[in-house]
């Protein structure tokens, strides 16, 4: 066990502590204010406060983990070793910053509390974010430190602590339309064949009719093969229970607008294909782009009535997760996990961490049940790369959560599998998974 000497405990440095050692290093850890039991203890310790108790191993305290609610931390750029750091320590520490109080400031995501741009679909700006404006968007900087941090912890108390963890490899598909022709609407699919015709796009207006009339299938109608993919890589066509790798389509079940505009939850083959998608891989639902506190409950009870189970994964339509709002709308729902941590617009951790963590409210200064999966690339960012500059990112970024042992998560749009376009998608699917990347 782990003796952690502070004078005073308060929610945020319970969250963190819990974070950082039990789910991370999966350590267990004890704090204590009696400067009696740090000194007899003879395992690993060390005192985290604005000043050290002595000559013990010693972690500067910043402050912040002992403030209630929301102020503008000024934030300025250092270096450890190769990795960038804030919240510098001025005196005596044996970490030359405040790793915690970093750390619950980039996964609580702090920054996104503060007056910020949004962009056009009224979202957090990529790059506004800390993590770009301090060149590391592409490392998931938390787990670093805490990586440095275990070496520091083993080597001062001649230990081996060992982190017993695997990389897991996860692909993200957002449904937002099943199909491309067949089972919208008439008014719905008299806008598509308007505007085939109004930018002259004669092979798409044909392709259009053919659908319609059954003499082709519909271009989306390609979840078989994305199946498949996975299929594959399991024994006999079996999903095992410890796979490190998966699959989860979540799919659009609310009421469409002119952001949301597939077809209809009512529809017998779109529910008849969740049915039958469920069965082999994981399954979760996309909340509509404008989904309020009704709309959540009311959208969660079709996926459990269609799916014949309870929900137990979801995400934000274009990842719109106006924090704290998308989350807290998510809180009562229990035993929940939630996809939507990400940039569409670039690839990185949004949250500098490729490993799970708990929602915590700082309007409440609470840590809730809500489990936050970060994915670290949405396709749409790198689409328009080449093949080779495609696989030289995705290659990157699996590689650094391989590193930690992460969650290697990517996002894409179930629109970017369709048949006849002229994309790398699929390709960039199989070398997702490739154990050589």
């Amino acid at each position: 066990m782990i003796l952690i000497y502070c004078a005073n405990i308060t929610p945020r440095k319970e969250y963190i502590f819990k974070h950082v050692f039990r789910r991370l290093m999966l350590q267990d850890f004890k704090f204590t204010s009696e400067v009696s039991e740090f000194v007899s203890h003879s395992g690993v310790k060390f005192s985290y406060g604005p000043k050290p108790l002595g000559e013990e191993l010693f972690i500067w305290s910043h402050g912040l983990l002992d403030e209630n609610g929301i102020d503008d931390h000024e934030i300025e750029f250092h270096q450890w070793d190769e990795l960038p750091i804030f919240f510098k320590a001025p005196e005596r520490s044996d970490i030359p910053f405040d790793v915690f109080s970093a750390a619950f400031y980039l996964i609580t995501r702090y920054e996104e509390y503060l007056p910020q741009v949004k962009d056009d679909l009224g979202r957090y700006s990529a790059k506004e974010s800390t993590a770009v404006k301090g060149g590391f968007i592409l490392m998931p900087l938390v787990d670093l430190w805490i990586r440095k941090l275990l070496i520091l912890l083993n080597r001062s108390f001649d230990t081996t602590i060992k982190r017993e963890l695997q990389l897991k490899t996860i692909v993200t598909i957002e449904v937002s339309s099943f199909f491309k022709y067949k089972g919208r609407g008439v008014m719905d699919n008299a806008i598509l064949f308007y505007g085939h015709i109004k930018r002259f796009k004669i092979r798409y207006l044909f392709k259009q009719i053919l659908v319609l009339l059954g003499f082709k299938i519909d271009p989306f109608n390609n979840y078989q093969q994305l199946i498949d993919s996975m299929r594959n890589r399991w024994k006999h066509g079996r999903k095992i229970p410890s796979a490190t790798e998966n699959m989860i389509f979540f799919f659009h079940l609310g009421r469409y607008n002119r952001t949301d505009n597939g077809i209809s939850h009512r529809s017998r083959r779109y529910r008849e294909a969740i049915k039958q998608i469920g069965d082999y891989v994981d399954i979760g639902l996309r909340y509509s782009f404008f989904c309020d506190d009704n709309e959540v409950k009311a959208q969660g009870k079709k996926f459990e009535k269609i799916s014949n189970r309870p929900l137990s994964k979801t995400m934000a339509a274009y990842s719109k997760i106006s924090t704290p709002g998308h989350y807290k709308r998510l809180v009562d729902l229990e035993k929940l996990e939630d996809y939507s941590m990400g940039y569409e617009t670039m690839p990185g951790f949004r949250a500098s961490t490729s490993h799970p963590f708990y929602f915590y409210d700082l309007d409440y200064e609470v840590q809730t049940p809500l489990l936050i999966y970060s994915y670290a690339l949405h396709y749409k960012s790198i689409s328009g790369n080449m093949l080779n500059g495609q696989k030289q990112i995705v290659q990157q970024l699996k590689r650094r959560v391989e590193e930690v042992s992460g969650h290697f998560i990517v996002m894409y749009d179930y629109a970017q599998f369709e048949q006849g376009l002229k994309s790398h998608a699929t390709t960039i699917l199989e070398y997702i998974y490739d154990k050589e990347v």
